[in-house]
């Protein structure tokens, strides 16, 4: 299986008629040039080709079940998430692929497509959790190693699209830091 980015996009494209359905354009977190989970911004530089993305732009591996990666719901309150509130929305367990590290626009895009029972997973988890009846007061939390390195915003297009019965289960996460991308990719990655 490849998820070429004309594939993913493709396919990001058919699930959501009005845009990619994923977390492209999530407010930053701790996009660092080098985080705890490693620091991956020089050895990341060194590896890109001449239009700055990394030289495995096109090739997808299966997914660690035991990477240390989590996607959380978070009831924010006046503004800011709790982690008293969080509801799992998938973890490593529930991907099935994962694609290398691709530069595009100022971001450092890794895509994971969801296995079958992982998409069902994720539009029950946001049915049980309230989020598609009123998405606007959660936040989608993404931790590596327990450090969060992505929050999104959650908004009406972006449930619809993740709650769709038709949808592949491919998942954007863009990172502005090379190195944070390069460190969810690694620990995704199945050895």
């Amino acid at each position: 299986m490849d998820l070429s980015r004309r594939g993913v996009l493709g396919g990001l494209g058919a699930a959501c008629a009005v845009g990619a359905v994923g977390f492209a354009g999530a407010v930053s977190v701790t996009d660092e040039e080098s985080t705890d989970a490693g620091d991956g911004g020089a050895d990341a530089a060194a590896d890109t080709t001449d239009d700055g993305s990394t030289g495995d732009e096109t090739t997808t591996v299966a997914v660690d079940p035991d990477a240390p990666f989590e996607a959380r719901l978070l009831r924010a309150a006046d503004g800011n998430a709790s982690d008293d509130d969080g509801y799992r929305l998938f973890d490593a367990t529930e991907l099935d692929r994962v694609k290398g590290i691709d530069a595009t626009d100022g971001e450092h895009l890794v895509y994971v497509a969801l296995s079958e029972a992982g998409r069902t997973a994720v539009r029950e988890r946001l049915a049980n959790a309230g989020v598609t009846d009123e998405p606007e007061p959660f936040v989608a939390s993404m931790t590596l190693d327990g450090e969060e390195v992505r929050r999104v915003d959650l908004d009406a297009e972006t449930v619809t699209a993740l709650s769709d019965e038709e949808w592949s289960g491919v998942v954007t996460l863009p990172f502005e830091s090379a190195g944070v991308a390069e460190s969810v990719y690694e620990a995704l990655a199945a050895a």
